[in-house]
């Protein structure tokens, strides 16, 4: 019948217009034959018509428009199929949430006994406040006895008397989420798994040794994949690329990819540091994952590898981290890098060196280090300072020195001096953001990064040139070793000298941190150019004031877990950023600190330093944070947050951390 009933109206309006056509071509015809009676007679019937057609379709409008405020009047529903019948649950309410109406499938779903009880005792999913909040159409999503239902509807207003009612009706999205879901389980992650440092480790090992742990390994990283029923496959002597089903992550996540800590107790029960890491590309095709994956295990090597990295086309989730880098023995690299930089300076112009903002003895040290290259290969080196008070007294030493005159600029003028062909170092940082300037480094054409700390997601991209070992104690280790690559026979000065080993007396504590048989060997280096440590301990002296601050930042430490102490610097002085550093260090000596965070206020901002011994990875806590550093040293600065909301947030960081590793 619905066939037929649209046959005919179809038929009724096409006959209807072809006849209004047909008569305008006919009334056109008569006036251009001079039978103007009849042309008018014509065009009256071809308007009848037209009038016609219009009162019909206005007719059915209101027809309709009567049947919607039927609706909304909460009027007896006409018993017919049209809507009784109609495919989706449909369910009228009162603006109180009770049911008023509703049709045979809502029935089917929800049951008989609905009328005039509230929508949400029915379908507890519903949040009728929030219905009511919808202006510009209610769209919910609600579970029901194992279904999944859209809630789709329209409030609707009874111009009579000004009351409201709410139409919904719910569509069965079961299947289509099953389909997504079952789509989204079988899509094929990709993850790469590197060993560690492979060379220097299994070079210590003799033949049977080395068998043995290869074997093992390779057996630890075969059952770990067939838990997802992936596919592996060596690439390099060091590397396996890992195919498995998208399903399979969460599971990975939960058991903390305890793979990582397999390999980690073989290496501890044969006494060498083997260790592996693994970066996992999802979310994309397979192509995209495979590339997610690569820069997943560039990022875990450059954070010093043991741990993992899941990556997306939109970030990084990090997984393990306990072990500190381990030093490597080759320098291969550092010979390499300095030959390519060597290079890059004898094509450039001039050299612009820039650490972080803030510069302390380890950026500005390593800069006036590498200048003596620069000057040796016959050009003219710049080096970026803006007043930063934690290197005041090496700064001015710089200003008895006349060679140096005009080597100190601002970033204001470097930014008048840089050129298509000016070389731009950037030192003892990687993250965009934390460069004295930022503007400097987006005009740079050709930019040559060296820094030691572990990658955290905002790196320096399009760079030339890239030297960035997270094993290295400093800067100023890494640009000793360049130098002596670089060197060709030419002598650096002892103030030069000196401010490289200033660098690393820094950043290793007094040679207690992170420091390696190779730290040792830079300094043993610059010690022959005559370094004074008498001199040296003087640019870490503090007054009496800064002493006694350092003293009263100490005293209000506290512990928040089991060998964790925070300290709260609630005074404000001058150099607050680098007596809070040195209260960090302090609290590492008291008995049972194991890791130590100082917050403190800078202008307005809360900022937090983060010293550990090694256990605990304060990079990763402040990583919460959205800062950044080593294992050992790490800090990070909130914008316009207080210090007492500071120390919650750093309180929740560090219980999170160590609800990750148990």
């Amino acid at each position: 019948m619905n066939k037929i009933y649209r046959k005919i109206v179809r038929s009724f309006m096409f006959g209807t217009v072809l006849s209004i056509i047909v008569v305008l071509i006919a009334a056109i015809a008569s006036f251009l034959n001079g039978d103007r009676y009849s042309g008018l007679i014509e065009l009256v019937f071809c308007l009848a018509l037209v009038v016609y057609i219009y009162i019909v379709r206005q007719s059915r409008k209101s027809e309709m428009d009567g049947y919607m405020k039927m609706l909304s009047d909460g009027g007896q529903m006409p018993d017919t199929d049209i809507i009784q019948s109609f495919p989706l649950p449909m369910v009228i309410l009162r603006v109180d949430g009770s049911i008023m109406w509703f049709n045979r499938n809502f029935a089917n779903v929800f049951g008989e006994n609905v009328f005039d009880a509230p929508l949400d005792t029915v379908v507890s999913d519903i949040k009728w406040s929030e219905i009511l909040k919808s202006t510009s159409g209610i769209c919910e999503d609600v579970h029901y006895k194992g279904h999944h239902y859209e809630v789709l509807g329209s409030i609707i207003k009874n111009e009579k008397d000004e009351q409201y009612s709410v139409l919904l009706y719910f569509c069965d999205r079961t299947e289509q989420e099953k389909l997504e879901k079952k789509y989204q389980n079988e899509r094929v992650d990709v993850a790469i798994i590197s060993i560690d440092n492979y060379d220097e480790i299994l070079q210590k090992m003799d033949d049977t040794q080395r068998q043995q742990a290869l074997a093992q390994i390779d057996k630890d990283i075969g059952e770990w994949v067939l838990k997802s029923n992936g596919i592996r496959r060596r690439t390099e002597r060091d590397r396996y690329i890992v195919f498995f089903e998208h399903q399979y992550l969460e599971r990975y996540i939960e058991e903390k990819f305890d793979v990582i800590d397999k390999v980690r107790a073989l290496g501890e029960s044969t006494k060498h540091p083997l260790t592996i890491s693994i970066g996992i590309g999802v979310g994309g095709h397979l192509a995209e994952n495979e590339a997610y994956a690569r820069a997943a295990i560039d990022m875990v090597l450059g954070r010093g590898g043991d741990q993992a990295a899941i990556k997306d086309e939109s970030q990084y989730r990090f997984y393990g981290g306990k072990t500190k880098e381990y030093e490597k023995s080759t320098r291969v690299k550092a010979r390499a890098f300095a030959l390519a930089l060597k290079d890059f300076i004898l094509h450039a112009d001039n050299v612009i060196f820039m650490g972080h903002s803030n510069a302390d003895y380890d950026s500005f040290g390593a800069a006036i280090g590498l200048q003596r290259a620069v000057r040796d290969l016959g050009k003219n080196p710049y080096i970026i300072f803006d007043n930063t008070i934690g290197v005041q007294k090496l700064f001015d030493e710089t200003k008895e020195i006349e060679e140096y005159s005009g080597m100190m600029i601002e970033s204001e003028t470097a930014m008048e001096i840089i050129g298509e062909n000016t070389l731009l170092v950037v030192l003892d940082t990687h993250r965009p953001s934390l460069v004295s300037s930022p503007e400097l480094l987006a005009m740079a054409s050709k930019t040559v990064l060296i820094d030691h700390h572990r990658r955290s997601t905002e790196f320096i991209n399009n760079c030339s040139l890239v030297y960035h070992e997270p094993y290295a104690s400093s800067t100023c280790e890494m640009a000793t070793e360049i130098l002596q690559y670089i060197d060709d026979g030419r002598k650096m000065t002892t103030f030069e000298a000196k401010a490289l080993y200033v660098g690393i007396l820094m950043d290793t504590k007094n040679f207690v941190m992170k420091t390696g048989v190779r730290t040792f060997e830079a300094a043993s280096y610059l010690r022959r150019y005559g370094v004074d440590t008498i001199s040296v301990k003087s640019l870490f002296d503090i007054d009496k004031a800064d002493y006694a601050h350092k003293v009263d930042i100490v005293k209000s430490a506290e512990f928040i877990e089991k060998n964790i102490a925070v300290a709260v610097c609630s005074e404000k002085f001058h150099n607050i950023k680098v007596i809070s550093a040195k209260a960090a260090d302090e609290m590492l000596e008291i008995s049972n600190v194991e890791a130590a965070f100082v917050i403190f206020e800078e202008d307005g901002d809360a900022c937090i330093s983060g010293r550990s011994l090694g256990d605990v990875n304060v990079q990763v806590i402040l990583e919460k944070l959205g800062g950044g550093g080593h294992m050992m040293v790490a800090g990070t600065q909130l914008n316009g947050i207080s210090i007492e909301q500071a120390k919650e947030m750093l309180i929740s960081a560090v219980k999170e951390y160590l609800d990750e590793n148990d």
